[in-house]
């Protein structure tokens, strides 16, 4: 596993990581049973069309990412790392329909390309990666994810040049797979996402993070602290990169939702 300090964070794993993890939570796992279905879980999405399949889960602050847990597995690891550092999620369409429906979403480029909004500049960007990858097709949904903080999203994609071929049979397939692929990866990923709470302050910063949690200005934290204004300036600075947030105010939100408290 390898974590990127950028934003947002993108954390690669395998299979093998999270089976790891099942067995050391339980040593009397039937790890050959799981392995085999996971085998099965990828030759049936092979033979149903799919060329790669995207595991993420997701910790957001509203529509922005944080961080992301994406199996390598069966996705290309190329175009989601310059899915993710460019941000074309923010105006990815299939995303948008996603998000409306509550349903899974099939598409393919031609649709894409003769929405309303194709010709903006990260919309191009990402129509032009697609292809240039291949993915001509696809669909992508949501599963429910155990804590209320993590969004599931999987993204199939095809090199067929339509989604005729995605009819009820493929989209049952498409779900069990996916489903166990999910059910296998969560207590990992739930591991993982919980560690990454665990941030190692000095007691000034716990002192001025304490103070931002509770609404306080960066003036009055100053006078509360009897510091000066820059001091604390580079205080919060700090800690908006090692909370992985890009302002203060996501600062402050995160640290609230994660229950932070001063130890």
């Amino acid at each position: 596993m390898t974590i990127d300090d950028e934003y947002p964070a993108l954390v690669w794993f395998s299979q093998a990581d999270a089976l790891a993890y099942l067995r050391e939570i339980d040593p009397g796992i039937d790890l050959p049973a799981h392995e085999a279905q996971l085998r099965e879980c990828r030759e049936r999405l092979r033979q149903a069309g799919f060329s790669t399949l995207a595991y993420m889960a997701l910790e957001t602050i509203g529509r922005r990412i944080l961080r992301a847990y994406t199996m390598r597995e069966l996705g290309d690891m190329s175009f989601t790392t310059a899915y993710l550092k460019n941000r074309l999620y923010e105006t990815d369409p299939r995303l948008n329909s996603l998000r409306e429906s509550g349903l899974p979403v099939t598409w393919h480029l031609d649709q894409l390309e003769a929405r309303p909004n194709a010709g903006e500049p990260r919309v191009r960007s990402l129509l032009s990666t697609l292809r240039a990858h291949a993915m001509h097709s696809g669909l992508i949904l949501g599963l429910p994810a155990p804590r209320a903080d993590l969004r599931v999203a999987l993204s199939l994609t095809s090199e067929a040049l339509d989604t005729r071929w995605i009819d009820d049979r493929v989209m049952g397939g498409v779900l069990a797979a996916s489903l166990t692929v999910s059910r296998l990866m969560q207590p990992y990923i739930d591991d993982r996402a919980r560690r990454a709470r665990i941030v190692t302050l000095t007691r000034e910063q716990a002192d001025v993070l304490e103070r931002l949690v509770k609404g306080s200005s960066d003036h009055e934290i100053a006078m509360q602290m009897s510091s000066s204004l820059h001091r604390i300036t580079h205080h919060v600075k700090t800690l908006q990169k090692a909370f992985n947030v890009e302002n203060r105010a996501q600062l402050a939100y995160l640290a609230a939702r994660w229950g932070w408290r001063h130890s």
